[in-house]
């Protein structure tokens, strides 16, 4: 009777103590949220795909604007500030965070670029901006504050802001996505 008493409290105080390991801290729980931070540098590049403008095919943005290869690209580094003002011809305020990524369209409705192209966005178009960082960002998962935009997580580096079917493209539009 007695060895049963004492192998049901060992029993007892293994499983105690097993339960105390297992929800302790552990050092994994930080790579769980995004790892993007001040300081990193962070490059932008844009395409966009449309049955009515590219023939169902994805280009870079340079092509459809008849602009020399990679000048409509930009570099910066992530700060507390806005990282690309004005980004593509005046088009986007785009602002990168440790947890969410702001797009702002700054353009207004006369605007010379793209004053003929506010619309609400149809089927099979997509406006993709490339975001590629330096480092990895940890992103696993993601919100939105709009339906119409999606997030591609395309490696540890690389993630691609695609705008499409729905998206009103109108000055003034803003939207966010929360990174996880």
């Amino acid at each position: 009777m007695r060895n049963i008493k004492f192998k049901t409290l060992f029993l007892a105080v293994s499983i105690v103590a097993t339960s105390f390991v297992s929800c302790g801290n552990n050092d994994d729980d930080n790579t769980s949220t995004p790892q993007i931070a001040n300081g990193e540098s962070v490059h932008i590049r844009n395409t966009f795909q449309g049955i009515n403008i590219t023939g169902g095919e994805e280009q870079k943005i340079e092509d459809l604007f008849m602009a020399p290869a990679a000048s409509l690209e930009a570099t910066a580094t992530i700060s507390d500030g806005v990282e690309f003002p004005a980004y593509l011809l005046n088009l986007y305020d785009i602002d990168v965070e440790e947890n969410s990524i702001s797009y702002t369209l700054v353009a207004e409705a006369n605007d010379p670029n793209y004053g003929t192209l506010f619309r609400t966005i149809e089927a099979g178009s997509f406006d993709r901006y490339y975001l590629t960082f330096d480092t990895a960002h940890n992103v696993k998962s993601f919100t939105t504050t709009d339906e119409a935009v999606n997030l591609r997580i395309d490696s540890d580096k690389v993630l691609v802001v695609e705008i499409g079917e729905g998206f009103v493209f109108q000055p003034g539009v803003t939207f966010t996505i929360n990174l996880q």
